[in-house]
């Protein structure tokens, strides 16, 4: 799979920001960081991600797919590799935000959140009998501590955001971010700025 020269671009300069944290001298002072300790795992093959897609009837976001075949996927901390809060989940992980078993039709299914859109009861408006999935078409990002993750929509309206889990009766939360790679590059950003913690 060809990346645009425009892709290609920011993720030469996520690589590069990313060697930088990690040379960075000291503990690192980001929320998460001692855990991965700004590593990644070895990238994926196109044709793992292609098998991925295949088996669950979907097309990752561009940008997000092109991150674990050229930079990396997952790494070696307990939770991930670099990545915000406690460390990018490898793909293999993405069901890790579901609260049930994930189906083969899990991922394809359309995630009913977006930006915009308030519930008056998440989720049981979005998933009212006990075997409803909530978060149907996205996939795990990161653990945010106390049980809260960051996901990344896959399938629906929001396809390519990146939002949070969350127990408020309003539903997820999405960031500000255009796609994954602007939410990471905004915390590599955050990372490099001396902040402890990336909201």
């Amino acid at each position: 799979m060809t990346v645009d020269p425009h892709l290609s671009a920011r993720l030469d300069r996520v690589a590069v920001k990313l060697a930088v944290a990690a040379r960075r001298p000291g503990e690192p002072v980001m929320f998460g960081a001692s855990a991965h300790r700004f590593e990644l795992g070895p990238p994926l093959t196109d044709d793992e991600v292609t098998a991925f897609e295949r088996e669950h009837g979907v097309s990752l976001p561009e940008d997000y797919r092109a991150f674990i075949t050229t930079i990396g996927n997952g790494g070696p901390g307990r939770w991930g590799g670099a990545g915000p809060y406690y460390g990018l989940h490898s793909l293999q992980d993405w069901a890790t935000s579901l609260w049930g078993m994930p189906g083969q039709s899990t991922l394809a299914t359309p995630f009913p959140a977006e930006p915009g859109r308030v519930f008056s009861d998440w989720p049981s408006e979005v998933a009212p009998d006990e075997d409803d999935e909530p978060y149907c078409g996205t996939l795990a990002l990161s653990d945010q501590g106390c049980g809260y993750l960051s996901i990344l929509v896959v399938s629906g309206p929001a396809r390519g955001r990146v939002a949070g889990t969350g127990d408020t009766p309003a539903g997820p939360v999405f960031t500000r971010d255009a796609g994954f790679l602007s939410w990471y590059e905004r915390w590599l950003d955050a990372v490099l700025a001396g902040a402890t913690h990336f909201r």
